[in-house]
């Protein structure tokens, strides 16, 4: 999961005379514009905003609220607009000067975001919203240390706070404190997009199982379920009978993980059961830190009656699949997906075949693509993860952006190399090139936000050597 700034809108001024100073019109239509703001309802907001700003087109607070309702919209350079319109007649705004300062972090521009942050807080230094968003963007600079005391700092004035208590798991896991990282990480269950499940079963508490049966469920996504998977096998260990329950593209994958009792898709009917845990709670409630993690690869086998012979052309030497984007709709996907472009500089290497692994929308742009004829498409022909796993396992090297696919070789074994954005996800912590959750994997990160070029050429340089050898 990603982090998220705190935008700051004015729904109603403190100033009734600013209110009252607006032409009538202009007045009517700012309030509606909130109310419409505020119910979701995006497009009419805009309607009534620039409604507004037809009467009052230098307002610094209409401006302001119209820039908070377009990055909501994802309209990410428009808003930046309306900031610096509204900062051109108030500079001294402490609210607008921290949210040009989070559309500057959307941008990557992450040393120009930190100064519009620290703006606002010498402004109104009792402003912790603006000390967040300050948080969450020396975390992207990779500042860990700093952004945990400011998001300490932040916790004394709001004690509890959720977000800044999630923004905090996060950067403790980034620096490779899995023990305090995933105690706080239990605050995921207070956000608004995680769903808590009710069962009568208590929570798992670690301590002996005796043969009780024990329910384990995936909560997040498919790469978050692949990861974490391994703890079937742990928990097994502790002397339970393992139910698991998880997404249905998986249910003929992981039906094989060793310590496995029974196996059911989401949504079906779960047998009786003892105790329970969601998967991500495992690492806290078995205390593993860094030195006592899972690590042992591979804890997946393909099925063997799935997925289908990989063709490979005469003069093949080094069969690469690869993944260019991941899902949409995950918040982080802005940096993490990439375009297939990026990926034909591996064709200039005689011998290497490159096979397309790609699922989802983005699968469109090998068609698309001029050199589309540079690969051959895999992903049509599975229909699930035991036919991708099965795929995988015939070819020499994956090459992907971060992935569900990532976690799918790593957990197989299979050598993966990942591009990884500068601000990247907790589980690949920082600066390292290597992964103490997937031995056969590397990393290959960006050094400087949004430069995939470099990434792409590094990747490369170690491909011919690699074919060299």
């Amino acid at each position: 999961m990603s982090k998220t700034e705190q935008d700051v809108t004015v729904k109603k001024s403190n100033r009734e005379d600013w209110l009252n100073s607006l032409p009538e019109n202009g007045r009517k239509a700012f309030e509606e514009a909130v109310k419409m703001y505020s119910a979701s309802r995006y497009e009419e907001a805009h309607n009534f905003y620039a409604m507004a700003l037809l009467y009052s087109p230098d307002d610094p607070v209409i401006l302001t609220n119209m820039g908070v309702l377009l990055r909501a919209q994802g309209k990410i350079r428009a808003a930046e607009e309306c900031y610096r319109r509204a900062l051109a007649i108030d500079p001294d705004s402490p609210g607008c000067w921290t949210n040009l300062g989070n559309v500057l972090r959307r941008l990557g521009k992450l040393k120009d975001a930190a100064y519009c942050h620290r703006k606002a807080f010498k402004l109104d230094k009792n402003f912790i919203d603006a000390y967040y968003n300050f948080g969450l963007t020396l975390q992207d600079l990779g500042k860990l240390d700093e952004a945990i005391k400011v998001y300490d700092f932040c916790l004394k004035a709001k004690p509890g706070d959720v977000r800044i208590s999630w923004d905090r798991s996060l950067a403790l896991l980034s620096k490779g404190d899995l023990l305090q990282g995933f105690e706080a990480y239990e605050y995921r269950w207070y956000r608004n997009d995680s769903i808590r499940r009710d069962f009568k079963q208590p929570l798992w508490d670690g301590s002996p199982l005796n043969g009780r049966r024990i329910l384990l469920y995936s909560e997040q996504g498919l790469g978050d379920t692949l990861q974490f998977c391994r703890y079937v096998a742990e928990v097994a260990n502790a002397g339970g009978k393992v139910i698991l329950e998880c997404q249905k593209e998986l249910v003929s994958l992981l039906s094989g993980l060793e310590g496995l009792a029974v196996i059911v898709s989401a949504g079906k009917e779960l047998p009786e059961f003892d105790v329970q845990a969601p998967l991500l709670s495992l690492p806290r409630i078995m205390k593993h830190d860094l030195g006592s993690l899972p690590s042992k690869c591979p804890y997946l086998t393909p099925p063997s009656e799935s997925g289908f012979s990989v063709h490979v052309p005469p003069g093949t030497n080094l069969k690469v699949g690869i993944v260019w984007a991941g899902r949409a709709t995950h918040k982080n996907d802005h940096n993490r997906s990439v375009e297939i472009e990026n990926f034909f500089i591996f064709s200039r290497v005689p011998g290497v075949m490159l096979y397309s692994l790609q699922k989802g929308e983005q699968a469109v742009q090998r068609e698309k693509s001029a050199c589309g004829f540079l690969l051959r498409e895999l992903a049509s022909g599975c229909d699930d993860f035991g036919d991708t796993a099965k795929v995988l396992s015939q070819l020499d090297l994956v090459i992907t952006v971060d992935t569900s696919v990532a976690h799918l070789a790593g957990a197989l074994g299979i050598p993966v190399w990942v591009a990884i954005p500068y601000n990247s996800d907790w589980r690949w912590m920082r600066e390292r090139t290597d992964s103490p959750w997937y031995p056969s994997m590397t990393l290959f990160r960006q050094e400087c936000p949004g430069d995939w070029e470099q990434v792409f050429k590094n990747m490369l340089a170690v491909l011919i050597k690699k074919v060299r050898a």
